[in-house]
């Protein structure tokens, strides 16, 4: 059909075309987003506010009230800083009066503010406040003290009220007064006391003086077992020959607490499972608690550095109850990949036999690495600061508290560095080449930018961001993601006496520690000539 003159034509087109533009506009648009995301440049996500536009006739008069607004503001703010200051200044004024008035030493201030302590019903509200939380405090200890003398304790999991966020990164005296205070209630409660250590560093998790006093404790009495958590992240070899080290010491156990991280990056050990080696654990505190012939309960108490898997050791002797009871299917302490989760003794019931006491991570004083006694206070601060990035690839500070990583990524880099292979692991973990040594041979740097630039840690106009690159290398690293261990030390002069070796040997026996957990030789092993088992392939 012809169109008549003077009719417009129709602007309607087929759908085959409409379609292929409105395809053609969404491959652009996913075109441009795919290279925005691979754009290191910075930008923001908030849309820029246009303002008022130019055209808009009373522009200038509103322009002037928003600066108006602005300066009476201000003028506000520093009348109420100028109010702050002036209230201060009389209040120190009236508190220094005494001072200046009567000229009374120090000694004679200290008498009135204690004789205002004791004094409940004086004019002074802070003074009687103070007063009632020590009278509380006392009637705290003895309810404690009678706590601790009864034996006919439930099930229910028991707070004891103890605050340990102070024993992570804290200041010497405060870490050391948690310490005495989580570290003596175990000790004088447990029969057993089962020391955790990270797989990855056993030693750096390791205190021989914490050893000596349980050992000494209660004339001997007290029962120590090493468990050696976290053996997924090292492959068998090293594991065995951990295990034949620190077996010339202490009954030590291997265990797998709980499953890895996702993207985790562990090495198969065939027997040795979650299920098996927990309930090897279990039945050998049976066997011991069994043979006592007590007529309370054993207590287990568990003890070891911040993050490394405590409240998993419990939670996976509780997993081995039976798959019918509660306690099997919901966690008995909580877990986290952080350190600082659990911040209280915690008491946990497995039968009429047995009870465990969780406890929160501890950094032990007068550990191996570290010096127990130190002069000036340059030299602790010196000494914190030293071990502020071991203590960070222990994962024994959480993340919240690290304030500079960066010195724990060097160290890092150092101990990978005498293995090619975990060298190359790690890098392969992020994608990037081989790294490239600053004017000093310092590879962080060049490491953390790269790190920076492939996991996005940008600030602003693209500059790598190097603290959170370090942070995200430290959580891989927490998590498994890097591979790397420190080998057991070699041809270290065994300096135990004959007596000390037939306490460990007795103290398997009792135990019944035997074959691939134990301290006996079975087929497939072979000892060193002292008793102790060297697993073989």
């Amino acid at each position: 059909m012809v169109n008549k003159p003077g009719k417009p034509k129709s602007k309607r087109t087929p759908v085959r075309l409409r379609h292929k533009i409105e395809k053609a506009s969404a491959a652009k648009q996913r075109k441009t987003r795919k290279l925005a995301k691979k754009n290191p440049e910075w930008r923001s996500r908030l849309k820029k506010d246009p303002g008022i536009p130019n055209l808009f006739p009373y522009k200038d008069k509103i322009l002037q009230q928003i600066e108006e607004k602005k300066r009476l503001k201000e003028e506000e703010a520093f009348r109420r800083r100028a109010e702050v200051k002036a209230t201060g200044a009389v209040s120190a004024g009236t508190e220094h009066a005494p001072v200046a008035e009567n000229g009374d030493n120090e000694e004679d201030l200290l008498d009135e503010t204690m004789t205002d302590e004791d004094d409940p019903d004086s004019s002074n509200p802070m003074a009687a406040l103070l007063a009632s939380a020590k009278a509380q405090a006392a009637e705290y200890g003895e309810a404690s003290e009678d706590d601790d003398n009864d034996d006919s304790m439930g099930h229910i999991n028991t707070d004891y009220g103890l605050d340990a966020s102070t024993t992570l990164s804290q200041p010497h005296d405060s870490s050391r007064r948690s310490f005495d205070k989580v570290y003596k209630s175990i000790l004088s409660s447990s029969d057993i006391i089962l020391y955790v250590l990270d797989a990855r560093d056993p030693n750096g998790t390791r205190s021989r003086e914490i050893e000596r006093e349980i050992t000494a404790a209660d004339s001997g009495s007290k029962r120590l077992i090493l468990i050696l958590n976290k053996i997924d992240l090292v492959p068998p070899s090293v594991l065995k020959s951990w295990l034949t080290y620190l077996r010339r010491y202490f009954p030590t156990l291997p265990l797998r607490a709980s499953t890895p991280a996702s993207n985790a990056r562990t090495f198969e050990h065939k027997s040795l499972t979650v299920k098996g080696t927990s309930e090897t654990l279990l039945r050998a505190l049976k066997t011991y608690a069994q043979g006592k012939n007590l007529k309370r309960s054993t207590t287990v108490g568990i003890i070891g550095y911040p993050n490394v898997g405590k409240s998993s050791v419990i939670n996976a002797l509780t997993s081995c109850l039976g798959s019918g009871s509660a306690r099997s299917q919901s966690q008995a302490c909580p877990v986290g990949a952080e350190a600082g989760i659990t911040t209280a003794l915690r008491e946990v019931k497995l039968d009429n036999k047995l009870k465990l006491l969780d406890s929160p991570g501890i950094v032990f004083p007068g550990c191996t690495t570290t010096s127990n006694h130190i002069s000036s206070s340059s030299a602790r601060t010196k000494k914190k600061n030293d071990d502020q990035p071991r203590l960070i690839l222990l994962n024994a500070i959480p993340p919240k508290q690290i304030t500079d990583p960066i010195p724990a990524v060097t160290l890092l880099l150092s101990r990978l560095s005498a293995s090619p292979d975990l060298m190359q692991n790690m890098l392969a973990v992020y994608g990037v080449p081989a790294l490239v040594a600053g004017p000093n041979g310092d590879m962080t740097t060049d490491l953390l930018i790269q790190v920076a630039r492939k996991r996005g840690r940008l600030g602003k106009g693209g500059v790598p961001n190097l603290v959170a690159a370090a942070m995200t290398v430290v959580t891989d690293w927490r998590d498994g993601r890097i591979q790397g261990w420190v080998e057991p030390p070699l041809g270290e002069t065994d300096e135990r006496g004959h007596d000390e070796k037939m306490v460990v040997k007795e103290w398997a026996e009792e135990f019944k520690l035997d074959g691939l957990w134990g301290g006996k030789a079975e087929k497939g092993e072979k000892t060193d000539g002292e008793g102790d088992a060297v697993m073989v392939g």
